[in-house]
């Protein structure tokens, strides 16, 4: 079975043409038609009734202002972020896709974002981990390795940039071989391998198909389109659904040899 496809908007309630409506959605806080209102909450409630929709955070890096010397920045951050979580019950949201800073995390900071995932479990919504642009390998897996039970989010534009910018500090293939059986949900675009340009899939560098060919495509539940335009959503959109469409009729034939030879063996037994 394929994963969901989707749309990661900035816009809730984004009118465009009839074939650009998805039932499949991410959202972010961000978005300027989203306060922190309970009648605006409830609007979009009603709104997104009957759509699967994830959220992501509008926070950046969780920690980084460690990093740039404001600690204090932290209860604002983590503040956000559970407010997030808040709505996202409210919502009837179950996924919340959040970012950390770009170095390993502290001792401490493990110790803190393991009350906020705790905080999260109790209202039923679930954070999935995404690197940042320029991901560096070392830096994910040492978060995963910390949470075994958080799950991960792979985005393809980002990981484009980390091979361009020659940060990600690992063979592609024994990164994705180290992570597969933890990404569950997958941000589809692409680029020119050293920017997030956020372009359709056919116009990057990044030979995308071999990627998602590495991964373990049982498990992931959605693959959210990140891009800008109409014309590259609906390029996008095409792109896959051929892609796994393909993946099926391979599977089928799979299926069918296999009861073929089962069958073969039976008959030379009688």
């Amino acid at each position: 079975m394929a994963p969901k496809i989707g749309l990661k908007t900035d816009n809730i309630f984004y009118e465009g043409e009839d074939n650009l409506n998805f039932d499949v959605l991410e959202i972010t806080t961000k978005d300027p038609k989203f306060t922190f209102n309970i009648k605006k909450v409830l609007k979009i409630k009603e709104y997104l009734k009957g759509k699967d929709v994830s959220m992501h955070t509008q926070t950046s890096r969780i920690f980084s202002c460690n990093v740039h010397k404001v600690p204090s920045f932290n209860e604002a951050e983590l503040n956000v972020l559970k407010a997030e979580i808040i709505v996202s019950k409210i919502l009837g949201i179950k996924e919340l896709i959040f970012h950390l800073k770009q170095e390993k995390l502290t001792k401490k900071e493990k110790s803190i974002l393991k009350g906020i995932l705790l905080f999260a479990k109790k209202k039923n919504v679930e954070l999935i981990y995404e690197s940042n642009q320029n991901l560096i390998a070392s830096t994910c897996l040492d978060v995963l390795a910390s949470f075994p039970k958080l799950q991960y989010t792979l985005d393809l534009g980002h990981l484009n940039t980390s091979i361009g910018n020659k940060t990600l500090g690992m063979d592609l293939n024994e990164f994705i071989d180290k992570i597969k059986n933890r990404v569950i949900y997958v941000h589809a675009h692409n680029n020119n391998g050293l920017e997030d340009e956020h372009k359709s899939l056919e116009k990057g560098t990044l030979d995308w198909k071999s990627v998602l060919d590495k991964l373990d495509l049982s498990k992931i539940r959605k693959i959210l389109m990140e891009v800008r335009t109409a014309e590259d959503i609906l390029n996008t959109k095409k792109l896959l659904e051929d892609y796994f469409n393909k993946q099926i009729k391979k599977d089928v034939e799979e299926i069918s040899k296999k009861i073929k030879r089962s069958s073969a063996i039976r008959f030379n037994e009688i």
